[in-house]
């Protein structure tokens, strides 16, 4: 996915979390451990609007949540660049002169 990455900061267990992940495979879950009772759940969104990315990927953490029953609660969204990889095509990319 080409696009902006969402933090969702949320407040729930870890088994529940990990639930809510499962239903989101396309946007590439990923959490961090914030304390123990909030972490931070990265997502990637094909949006390049920060406000798209973030009422979108709210919605679906949200979706995910009341679908399952889960106890989740959402604090907060941001939106961050998408990452770029830089590895490999590197050397590809030096002239002559350089190489």
């Amino acid at each position: 996915m080409v696009g902006l990455r969402v933090g969702v900061e949320v407040r729930a267990t870890t088994t529940a979390l990990t639930a809510a992940m499962a239903t989101l495979p396309w946007m590439a879950p990923e959490r961090i451990l914030l304390d123990e009772h909030r972490s931070l759940l990265l997502v990637s969104t094909s949006f390049a609007d920060p406000g798209e990315a973030c009422s979108y990927a709210e919605r679906r953490v949200r979706k995910s949540a009341t679908g399952l029953g889960l106890d989740l609660i959402v604090l907060s969204t941001e939106a961050f660049p998408a990452v770029v990889d830089l590895r490999g095509g590197a050397a590809d990319r030096l002239d002559d002169r350089q190489s």
